[in-house]
């Protein structure tokens, strides 16, 4: 069945990146709680790439504003997301617990500790985080199959970010491993040699599929934790059922063929108000190892902080924020 791609890439210069980064850093700036401000990562690939920022602020002050409800249209596509924010106390607690990388302090003080944990503790943070991002994925490329609607930058974007995930469990060869090696070469040659949509949709169409067995049938995938056995709202549409016996998808309401038909994102979220999906997901059946209840403990807490002061922008937690 035909599928309908949409939100592909537009270059754009590396100087319009530096423009609209060093715009956001003024405005937050003249906010006299705010204490650090850091980017993460870097422009690998202009007009795919996206700008992620951390705001760090003083204990127990807001940060109300909505930074990206301000921004031009131009704007936006660079900033595909609210920063991320967290106050002082709240970073050192979650700072060994995250794996996001290249932070580069643009503002204010040097907060990082440079704190680690063990070995052994790391290796179980990895596996977990690992199988939490797959999991998401596999989700975005569910919802995707189903409306028939790829939205090929996020792909891309996400895409690439998956190599680290694989290297988490220790995966360095065979097919999904692969899948991962071909969007990144299509990512560093996007705007001189794009790929066909045939291939694009016969790379989504395999990522599903490996995604999908790995879930369904590796053990590895099966040992992913959650913080209690029960439902968790993924988004308004999509939830997830923890501790379920096996792994099935349930899905609710109808999908409207012509939508699929619109080149719009908008087609998509009026798609999402008559669709939803359960997705029912066992979990590893031993006790949760203690590092990983810590890790849920302080995201809670990260959580409830972020929705009392930061509550239009997005806390340091898990990829699922099943919390």
């Amino acid at each position: 069945m035909k599928y309908n791609l949409i939100s592909y890439p537009k270059y754009v210069e590396p100087d319009t990146y530096r423009h609209y980064s060093e715009k956001l850093y003024s405005t937050v700036k003249k906010n006299p709680d705010v204490v650090s401000i850091y980017s993460i990562g870097h422009v690998s690939n202009p007009g795919i790439s996206d700008i992620d920022l951390l705001i760090l602020v003083k204990d127990q002050t807001a940060l109300t504003k909505n930074f990206r409800a301000e921004m031009s249209t131009e704007e936006k596509y660079l900033f595909l997301h609210q920063p991320y924010a967290c106050s002082v106390s709240d970073f050192k607690k979650t700072e060994m617990f995250t794996f996001l990388h290249n932070y580069h302090l643009v503002y204010g003080t040097e907060m990082r500790t440079g704190a680690q944990l063990n070995t052994q503790d790391t290796e179980l943070l990895k596996k977990q985080t690992a199988l939490e991002f797959l999991l998401k994925m596999y989700i975005q490329l569910y919802v995707q199959k189903k409306y028939k609607t790829v939205r090929v930058r996020d792909l891309l974007l996400h895409g690439k970010a998956l190599i680290y995930d694989l290297e988490f469990l220790n995966i360095t060869e065979g097919k999904l491993y692969d899948l991962i090696k071909t969007v990144i070469e299509w990512r560093n040659e996007w705007f001189k040699k794009t790929p066909s949509d045939h291939q694009i949709i016969d790379w989504f169409e395999n990522l599903y599929h490996e995604l999908h067995n790995s879930f369904t049938t590796h053990p590895l995938f099966s040992e992913i934790y959650f913080p209690e056995t029960k439902t968790y709202q993924l988004s308004k549409n999509i939830s997830l059922k923890a501790g379920s016996p096996q792994f099935q998808v349930i899905q609710k309401g109808m999908i409207i063929p012509l939508l699929r038909y619109v080149k719009s994102k908008k087609a998509v979220r009026l798609q999402n108000r008559f669709c939803s999906f359960r997705f029912d997901v066992p979990m590893a059946k031993t006790d949760i190892p203690p590092i990983i209840n810590e890790r849920f403990r302080i995201e809670k807490q990260l959580n409830e902080n972020g929705r009392k002061y930061l509550r239009h922008l997005l806390t340091m937690t898990s990829s699922l924020k099943a919390q």
